[in-house]
């Protein structure tokens, strides 16, 4: 797999660092944003090399506030939790959260139809609501293999956002919505499925190898079914390579939507293995952009 690395990335990311400190966050936040948006803008380049400049700036902004409050509410879920059930009230003490909703407000409509536009709307509540209960969720989760299972399934959907990154990939300046939306729709729900499951498998070795977390999909599931998290890892990986299939068959002739999807795999993929983040060179796995 070959990715052309863009040389004016560098020029993206000071945009959009000039954009992030013209917005008068504290120090905190901004060390928190500079820390991530290398990634982010990496991120929008590479899993939607198609899509225009400027929605190339909304996805890497929507992407930096997803990382953001999932790592605040990681490390400080003290602080960052009682803020998300406040969000109704557009009163929120970090003011990051803010600036993200007034992106998805005033901005997914210039990129989306009214359709996506109300996905990826209703994707952001998703994911705030998710973190409000995550991490509680598995200590109080007993229930039966399947229907564990599926609560698990349940709240990674929501805090996984991958409903909002499918619908990222279908812009109307390149896939108009009216006319084409029944030709990827029936697929969004696959597309879902692998934004969360190549999401989990490529993070499980920095949080469940090297790393001590308990409360994941993939161990949640595991705990449910009363089996070893590498079996759970090794029927998601089946069970992807299936849904891949399942979707490029379905998209295979339907001219730029195959391409955006094929573009969106390669890119999605490369993205997760080439991040320090995921510390997958820890197992040898590295890929560098421009090179196979």
């Amino acid at each position: 797999m070959t990715v052309t690395h863009n040389v004016t990335e560098e020029f993206f990311k000071l945009e959009l660092k000039d954009y992030v400190t013209s917005q008068d966050l504290q120090e905190h936040q901004l060390i928190r944003i500079w820390r991530l948006l290398p990634a982010c803008t990496s991120a929008a380049d590479t899993w939607y090399p198609h899509a225009s400049h400027q929605l190339k700036r909304y996805v890497a902004l929507f992407t930096t506030f997803i990382l953001y409050v999932d790592d605040k509410v990681e490390q400080e879920p003290e602080v960052m939790i009682p803020d998300l059930q406040e969000l109704q009230t557009i009163k929120c003490d970090d003011s990051v959260l803010t600036l993200w909703l007034e992106l998805v407000a005033t901005e997914t409509g210039k990129f989306y139809g009214p359709y996506s536009t109300g996905v990826i709307t209703k994707g952001f509540v998703d994911f705030i609501l998710g973190n409000t209960i995550e991490a509680d969720f598995a200590g109080d989760m007993k229930l039966p293999a399947k229907f564990g299972q599926r609560a698990s399934k349940f709240l990674r959907d929501k805090t996984g956002a991958g409903e909002v990154f499918a619908h990222f990939i279908f812009p109307g300046h390149l896939v108009e919505e009216t006319g084409s939306l029944l030709s990827y729709a029936p697929f969004i729900l696959g597309i879902l499925y692998f934004v969360d499951d190549v999401n989990d498998i490529l993070s499980f070795y920095k949080e469940s190898v090297v790393g001590s977390e308990m409360n994941t999909n993939i161990m949640n599931r595991a705990r449910s079914s009363c089996c070893s998290p590498h079996d759970v890892l090794r029927q998601m990986c089946g069970d992807i390579a299936e849904t891949m299939d399942v979707v490029s068959n379905g998209l295979a002739g339907k001219g730029i939507a195959e391409t955006l999807w094929k573009d969106f795999v390669n890119g999605y993929i490369m993205w997760h293995i080439c991040q320090d983040r995921y510390r997958l060179k820890g197992i040898g796995l590295v890929m560098r952009f421009g090179q196979d």
